[in-house]
């Protein structure tokens, strides 16, 4: 069984990367934690999906905090769970630990995880933490705003550079809910002025 010491954790609800981590964040040191190896499969379904190990794997980890780490030899990721073994926590390393971590563990001994998938989760985004602020903010702004035509027509021409819609206000909000791009960045910086 390979062990990692001391390594820093950062345990989430939703997965976020060591380079959002912020000051204000609970980064936790933890003394000494199992990490099975397992297969790129299972890696994505934990990151993706989720999940409910069986009651066996659970007693294989510490009882007293049921945390442990998962790699496929590439990257690594801490869960936290919950007692029926459901993933309550989640969280990514610090990059230069987990290059000591991949460096130091043993590959010949693999986990065959077993689990069930119960559905998708929105644990891992492709969005950072900042993204994401600046699209709540832009969404809470234009819910607060949708009465006011005239400015939701100038946001609207703002994104979409044009003017004709039955539905400006929609077709605005839905768009704002789409994929980030700098599109967000002009209106959230339009929003501000406006707020000033």
């Amino acid at each position: 069984m390979n062990y990692i010491y001391n390594i820093k954790v950062n345990l989430k609800n939703n997965l976020i990367n060591f380079y959002e981590w912020e000051a204000n964040d609970k980064i936790t040191t933890l003394k000494k934690t199992k990490i099975f190896v397992i297969n790129n499969y299972d890696y994505n379904n934990i990151l993706k999906m989720n999940i409910k190990v069986r009651k066996e794997f659970l007693e294989n980890i510490e009882l007293d905090n049921l945390i442990c780490l998962f790699t496929n030899g590439v990257d690594i990721v801490c869960t936290k769970f919950n007692i029926d073994g459901t993933i309550s926590k989640i969280s990514k390393l610090d990059l230069e630990e987990e290059r000591e971590v991949l460096d130091e563990i043993n590959y010949k001994v693999k986990t065959k995880l077993l689990y069930s998938k119960i559905d998708k989760n929105n644990n891992y985004k492709l969005t950072t933490r900042k993204e994401e602020n600046i699209k709540n903010k832009l969404l809470d702004f234009l819910n607060s705003s949708k009465e006011n035509t005239e400015l939701i027509d100038y946001l609207y021409y703002e994104w979409f550079n044009k003017t004709s819609s039955s539905n400006k206000y929609n077709e605005l909000l839905s768009s704002v809910k789409n994929e980030y791009s700098d599109k967000h960045n002009k209106l959230f910086k339009i929003i501000e002025l406006i707020n000033s």
